[in-house]
């Protein structure tokens, strides 16, 4: 087989995450770069979102695996973890790739049981586990089942700093495993105002809009409050709301809620949609009021299409956002200090454009996905003795050094 950057002609490589939706929004872009390096990529998760069509259409086969996406359930995970040792068993791929928790935990522990030559895994944000402050409990157990599963990876991704420094100190074994990727990555060429019509909002209500699933730490709380405040400055003002309830996560919003905001023209809620870049495109500023991130792709995204930014100085957010050059960035849980970021990028036109052209030089210079896909590829090829190894990785904080440990 012949190597290409690192990655064998003809190599099976298995990407695998909690679900169809997730692989396709978030991995296209590399499932596209190996479909045409003649690589057999095949994805895997659960298939009950729409989108497993939209993946076997990229010309990636796509197995439906038992994800349970309601928790920890004994059951349902011992079930996922057998489901995915026999599937490595039988199939043999050279290199799976794992994305979301249950996939990294249970399918780590698969391959290895199953003999996989190459485990790879992408700690995409740390989730409800870790920052939900009543499960402590729960958080421990996870934190147990990380370390027996990173521990036989060979390369642990991480999208922004602080999660690699956190997951180094207290769970990897093997600190010299992690990588420090520029998030996700983004499509420069795909989101860009340059497709569309030049559509001018001067004149226009300013509009606000949020991408991210409505959940209550992703401060949809906070964008409703803001957004009161600023109608009673600005009535006309609009807030729009994109994505979708993820049931499964306990702190989803009630649909009896967003049906009151709603009532009230608080926001517009539109679901899910398949090509956020219109709705980006009719927005003047992105918002995104995060309690923690992994490192958040609808800023990118916004930014991408060079629109301002407001987000909160948190993990993840302010990887994105250079505060008061491509957005503003605000306390977490402060909607107060929301809409006064909204209220002065309403009455500086200005400052919104000039923030949303920073924000786009940003995103090619730092996050653009040709960046984290050249280093993705270089990790499947390596070899675990190669001396060169380590020359993108990055150092762990000294007070994780294995002397320290």
């Amino acid at each position: 087989m012949d190597a290409i950057n690192g990655v064998q002609r003809n190599s099976k490589i298995f990407l695998v995450s909690r679900c169809a939706w997730t692989l396709y929004n978030f991995r296209s872009g590399l499932m596209n770069e190996l479909v045409q390096r003649d690589v057999r990529v095949i994805g895997g998760g659960a298939g009950d979102d729409g989108f497993v069509k939209p993946i076997e259409d990229l010309g990636v086969p796509f197995k439906i695996l038992p994800v349970d996406k309601k928790g920890i359930n004994p059951l349902a995970d011992l079930k996922l973890l057998m489901s995915l040792y026999r599937w490595y068993r039988n199939e043999k791929p050279d290199i799976v790739h794992h994305f979301t928790i249950k996939p990294v935990i249970y399918g780590s522990l698969a391959a290895r049981f199953a003999g996989v030559p190459r485990i790879i895994n992408t700690i995409t944000g740390l989730g409800y586990v870790f920052t939900d402050k009543e499960v402590h409990l729960l958080r421990r157990f996870v934190e147990i089942l990380y370390r027996l599963s990173l521990g036989v990876s060979h390369t642990v991704f991480f999208l922004n700093r602080e999660d690699l420094e956190f997951f180094s100190s207290r769970i990897l074994p093997h600190s010299e495993k992690a990588v420090l990727l520029p998030g996700e990555g983004v499509n420069c060429h795909y989101f860009s105002s340059e497709h569309y019509e030049q559509i001018s909002n001067d004149g226009k209500p300013i509009t606000f809009l949020m991408v991210s699933r409505l959940l209550k730490d992703k401060g949809v709380y906070e964008f409703v409050e803001s957004a009161k405040i600023v109608k009673n400055r600005y009535p006309e003002t609009e807030f729009h709301v994109l994505g979708k309830r993820d049931t499964r996560n306990p702190n989803v919003v009630s649909a009896t809620q967003i049906r009151k905001w709603q009532e009230r023209k608080f926001i517009t809620w539109h679901g899910e949609a398949t090509d956020v870049r219109p709705f980006i495109e009719r927005s003047h500023v992105i918002v995104l009021p995060s309690y923690r991130e992994g490192l958040p792709k609808s800023l990118l995204e916004g930014s991408a299409m060079e629109k301002a930014i407001i987000a909160t100085d948190t993990i993840g957010c302010r990887d994105v956002v250079d505060n008061g050059v491509t957005g503003i960035l605000v306390p977490v849980k402060d909607s107060t200090a929301l809409a006064d970021a909204m209220i002065q990028l309403i009455e500086d036109p200005v400052k919104r454009r000039r923030m949303g052209r920073a924000g786009r030089r940003k995103v090619e210079r730092e996050f653009d996905e040709q960046i984290v896909i050249r280093q993705t590829l270089a990790a499947y090829g390596e070899d675990e003795c190669d001396p060169t190894r380590h020359e993108q990785m990055v150092t762990p904080p000294e007070s994780c050094n294995k002397a320290d440990r």
